[in-house]
């Protein structure tokens, strides 16, 4: 089909159209002659999916487009099955602690951390702020987040002696890809196989297999590279191999 009628069959216009194929969300479309471009019945599907993404579930785009795709850039399948899993996923990985969202002003208040400071390390992705009510709120995970810096700033990380919110950077950015690997790998393989309580259960154990293990592998490596440093009498640079 053309243009003009994919348009018509999915109520997207054609600038929204562009922007999805030069983002990712979109295959390429057919080009039988260099001024002509086939769409098809995928393009229709996917059109209509992230518009249900963005309308049922108020998905950002970055968020779509790792649901819609896999890291070859083909469709996940069988993933449809599964959209809404984060809500099954949610009282399974309670904490027992009875954690509520809080909001900025009060964490701030609690922490002692400026909550411009609490902005700002949003910025750098360390934490996600809601915008809800009218307000700016730290779900549970994002409060003990917050928390663990107050404390680290306690134990003497302080800003003064090098340990600013950009010197934390490197973690969402690390963090990122982890996350956008492990849902991936998660949807591609078991979206068309799992119902959404099987698939919920599953991807709450892996989540707590990589948050005992990534710790433990990390500590490891700290003390690996230490004893490097120690051995070889050098300090490489943050960018060159230990």
């Amino acid at each position: 089909m053309k243009m003009k009628e994919l348009e018509a069959a999915t109520g997207v216009g054609r600038e929204t159209i562009r922007y999805y194929i030069r983002e990712g969300l979109l295959p390429e479309p057919v080009r039988p002659k260099r001024n002509v471009a086939a769409y098809g019945k995928e393009h229709v599907k996917r059109l209509n999916l992230i518009r249900r993404l963005q309308q049922e579930r108020h998905l950002p785009l970055s968020v779509i487009k790792t649901i819609v795709t896999s890291e070859t850039g083909e469709p996940a399948g069988g993933f449809e099955a599964l959209i809404g899993l984060e809500v099954a996923m949610g009282p399974l990985l309670s904490d027992g602690r009875n954690l509520s969202p809080k909001k900025v002003g009060d964490v701030a208040k609690d922490t002692g951390l400026d909550a411009a400071e609490i902005r700002r390390f949003a910025e750098i992705g360390l934490i996600h702020i809601d915008e809800r009510d009218g307000g700016e709120w730290l779900n549970q995970r994002n409060v003990r987040i917050m928390e663990i810096i107050a404390q680290t700033r306690a134990d003497g990380f302080t800003p003064d002696i090098g340990y600013t919110i950009d010197s934390y950077e490197i973690y969402p950015q690390m963090i990122e890809l982890l996350a956008r690997r492990a849902v991936v790998g998660f949807y591609s393989r078991l979206g068309d196989k799992l119902d959404q309580p099987a698939a919920a259960k599953l991807a709450v154990n892996g989540i707590r297999t990589l948050s005992e293990m990534i710790p433990l592998m990390l500590i490891d490596r700290i003390v690996r590279d230490v004893e490097k440093v120690s051995a070889s009498g050098e300090l490489p640079s943050e960018e060159d191999e230990v």
